[in-house]
C-alpha cells in the first residue's frame, strides 16, 4: 500500500468519523425533550466533528499533493474559529432558552437558574 493510499484511507475514516459525531449529535437533538438540552446536545458536532472534517479534508490535499501552506493556516484557522463561534452561539442559545421560561423537559436535572429560585448577587466593594 502506498503512502497515497494510506492517506486516503485515513482521510476518509477521519471524514467519517466526524459524519459519525454529526449522526449521533442529530439523533440527541430529536430525543432532548427541552431547547437547553438541545443546546448542549450540539458540542459534539461543533467540538469535534467538524474539527475531525477539516483534519481528514487536509490530509486528504497532504497525501495527493495539493496541500500549502496558505491551505494549512486556512484550515487552522477554520477549526479555531469553529470552537470560538460555536462556544458563543451556545452560550446565546442557551441564555435565549432560558428567557423565554419554556417548561423544561422532568428529565433535565439540575437546574440552578429555576425562575423561583433566587441567585445570589455579588457584592461590590466600594
Amino acid at each position: 500500500m502506498s503512502a497515497a493510499e494510506v492517506g486516503g484511507v485515513v482521510a476518509g475514516l477521519l471524514m467519517l468519523l466526524g459524519s459519525l459525531f454529526f449522526a449521533i449529535t442529530a439523533i440527541g437533538m430529536l430525543r432532548a425533550g427541552d431547547a437547553i438540552s438541545r443546546v448542549n446536545n450540539l458540542s459534539p458536532a461543533t467540538g469535534v466533528g467538524l474539527p475531525l472534517i477539516i483534519l481528514g479534508a487536509v490530509v486528504h490535499d497532504l497525501t495527493a499533493g495539493d496541500l500549502t501552506a496558505l491551505d494549512g493556516v486556512k484550515a487552522a484557522l477554520s477549526i479555531g474559529a469553529a470552537l470560538i463561534v460555536s462556544s458563543v452561539a451556545s452560550n446565546m442559545l442557551g441564555r435565549a432558552a432560558y428567557r423565554s421560561q419554556t417548561q423544561l423537559d422532568p428529565r433535565t436535572v439540575g437546574n440552578a437558574l429555576e425562575p423561583f429560585e433566587e441567585l445570589e448577587q455579588p457584592k461590590h466593594d466600594e
